[in-house]
């Protein structure tokens, strides 16, 4: 295995990313949007995407698999990229036309109430001038959302508020800039990025740390020769797991030269002064592991898995924070794709 940190001590960028965030009551919220009375979705509960009916649409079930509900319902969209917001009463989520799946170029930024109902669009395509927009996160106390869209050609980090406006551009780094999500506390963003605009390519991706304040300098804590993407910390600030293709040339689909890639979900510890040690593999068995996505009680990553050897779509599984019980939450279901899971 070759995980390598730059910087196993980058205390001065990583301090304070331990400790939760209480959902906070105050503070400017969206004023477009009322949850209501709606009731919470419970802490065993995740939402994910599925494209098991025709189109892609939104559902909820509980974290053992079972009482699967379907949220979306509308023939006219692809719906992808749930995240629950910090009160469980809300649910961010992206469209794009129906037959133009998760097309960022294309994609509108919406939200719901939990129970599926007072679907509301917050960013329409091409807001802001944007060509591009995608990877919606709450921050921790919900009054705030990172994300990635257009600026000058490039794809930047933004901060909107909670009715996905007013952006405030916090990267100007140019090329590819994705992949946001906050520290526990609301004050680091994690990205990833090129270490150069020019000739950024998703083999040159690496993943960034920075303060949560708009054109912070950012630390580069991955060198690798590899693509890694999708960084989150643990909720409890104790550990860190990403997304990284292991081999792009695995996986080659029969009869063509379309390589898949073979993905594994890294993790590194994080210690209460910032330092990242114990650099491994949650899961690395040559299939493709993708999007990891953290338990309330940080015990348990969610994820979406292809196994070739079973056939080339995605469904969603769990795997313990020490690499043990790999289970799928989605079985049964025959046909379609079941993706981005988050709890």
């Amino acid at each position: 295995m070759r995980l390598l940190i730059t910087a196993l001590t980058l205390i001065a960028a990583l301090v304070g990313c331990g400790g939760k965030s209480e959902p906070s009551t105050s503070g400017t919220q969206c004023t477009g949007f009322s949850s209501g009375t709606v009731t919470p979705l419970a802490s065993n509960q995740l939402v994910f995407d599925s494209d098991r009916g025709g189109n892609h649409e939104i559902y909820v079930m509980r974290t053992d698999g079972s009482s699967v509900t379907r949220l979306t319902n509308d023939a006219a969209y692809e719906n992808w990229w749930p995240r629950i917001s910090p009160d469980r009463r809300k649910i961010l989520f992206y469209r794009s036309p129906a037959g133009d799946p998760e097309n960022y170029f294309n994609a509108s930024l919406w939200v719901m109430n939990a129970d599926g109902t007072n679907v509301t669009r917050l960013r329409a395509q091409g807001e802001n001038g944007w060509t591009a927009q995608g990877h919606g996160e709450w921050s921790p106390d919900g009054t705030r959302i990172a994300m990635f869209g257009s600026a000058s050609g490039a794809l930047e980090i933004f901060v909107t508020d909670a009715c996905g406006k007013n952006p405030v551009q916090y990267t100007s780094r140019g090329g590819v800039n994705t992949d946001v999500s906050w520290s526990p506390n609301g004050q680091q963003l994690l990205f990833n990025g090129c270490p150069s605009a020019s000739g950024c390519l998703p083999a040159n991706y690496e993943i960034y740390l920075m303060n949560a304040t708009p054109l912070a300098a950012a630390t580069r804590i991955t060198t690798d020769t590899r693509a890694d993407y999708d960084a989150y910390f643990s909720p409890d600030g104790t550990k860190l797991a990403w997304l990284i293709n292991v081999d792009p040339t695995a996986n080659v689909i029969p009869n063509t030269t379309i390589a898949l890639g073979r993905w594994g979900i890294g993790m590194v510890d994080v210690a209460l002064n910032g330092t990242l040690s114990n650099p491994r593999y949650l899961i690395e068995d040559g299939n493709i592991n993708s999007k990891p996505a953290w338990s309330l009680d940080s015990q348990t990553v969610y994820f979406h898995r292809m196994v070739p050897a079973e056939g080339y779509r995605f469904r969603v599984f769990r795997i313990g924070a020490n690499g043990n019980g790999l289970t799928e939450l989605t079985p049964g279901t025959s046909t379609g794709n079941s993706e981005h899971p988050s709890n």
